[in-house]
């Protein structure tokens, strides 16, 4: 199993120190550290970690505004203990609402520009009429047998990189990259994964979160994200509703057109419901997740909140450099 790559950029780098903040609805989570590089970021050591409210909580699918970001990057560089050494660059994660996936289709020797161009047609088409610009990413999902190549790709609304990187500059960082939480997440799970686990023949890997207030089901097949499903509940999912929930969600995508062959599908469970008395062990009571679960042990300095900072911290960790 590949693990998740990320999206969009890798601004710069350096062996300095470092905070990677994720946001999702109206909250934020941070995790602080020493980093290193060697073609891909990593932590060398994992100092402090937290999480935050949003003064302002975006609507729908508002995008995150400069001054928001700032307070929240800002909040968490005074929250840090006075003996720690002020970091110089930051990694973000934004909702995965915010950017569209998609893939295209190109000859394997194909040129960069021309790549570039057919994407920005790809990232026109999906903008419609609001016409606006899209930051873009993309990498190989498959080579096929005719000896073309399958790009998976995504987008994210330009204004929204141009709102981080307005931030990240008042506050005095440097932006080592932008993200998306789901990847973030998926990654930082693999990044902790055993070697067998890494080296297995799994064709779809699925990321199960359970929150109080949504279910959400992210499909990942070679690194790759291609397809997320959502339950929500405006009076909240007990335990019990919200593993009832993905089971459903699960089914429905087998019934869609996941291999019938248990093993090469493989479910890792996350979100905050996870720390709620029981979940894990209904979870592995049901028929319909059972089978696919694996465990995963959290990164040791994460351990106390680790299916909440494992978006931040996968985030940074593997991010590639240059």
């Amino acid at each position: 199993m590949k693990s998740a790559r990320h999206w969009f950029f890798s601004l710069h780098a350096g062996a300095a120190h470092a905070l990677s903040i994720s946001f999702s609805g109206g909250r934020w989570r941070w995790v602080y550290g020493e980093i290193e590089r060697q073609q891909i970021l990593s932590f060398k050591s994992i100092r402090a970690s937290g999480g935050g409210t949003l003064e302002v909580v975006p609507k729908d699918d508002a995008l995150l505004s400069a001054v928001s970001l700032e307070r929240a990057i800002a909040l968490v560089i005074r929250e840090l203990p006075p003996a720690l050494p002020r970091p110089q660059y930051v990694v973000v994660s934004v909702p995965s609402k915010h950017a569209y996936l998609g893939e295209i289709g190109v000859a394997k020797d194909e040129r960069e520009n021309l790549i570039r161009f057919q994407i920005q047609e790809l990232m026109e088409a999906a903008a419609g009429e609001s016409e606006r610009e899209a930051a873009f990413d993309w990498q190989v999902k498959a080579e096929l047998s005719d000896g073309s190549v399958s790009l998976a790709v995504a987008g994210i609304d330009q204004k929204q990189v141009d709102e981080i990187l307005r931030a990240c500059q008042a506050c005095g960082l440097t932006c080592l990259g932008i993200t998306l939480d789901t990847v973030a997440a998926m990654n930082g799970y693999l990044q902790m994964a055993p070697a067998a686990l890494k080296s297995a023949d799994i064709r779809f890997l699925l990321h199960g979160e359970l929150s109080r207030n949504h279910v959400r089901l992210a499909v990942f097949s070679q690194g790759v994200l291609f397809n997320e499903s959502w339950e929500h509940s405006e009076e909240g999912f007990s335990v019990v509703q919200a593993v009832s929930a993905l089971e459903r969600l699960v089914s429905t995508w087998t019934r869609d057109g996941a291999p019938e062959e248990v093993a090469s599908v493989r479910l890792i469970l996350g979100g905050e419901l996870m720390y709620a008395k029981g979940c894990e062990s209904t979870a592995k009571r049901s028929q319909t997740l059972s089978p696919r679960l694996i465990d995963i042990a959290p990164r040791k300095e994460l351990q106390g909140r680790w299916h909440d900072d494992v978006v931040p911290f996968g985030a940074l960790e593997a991010m590639p450099c240059e």
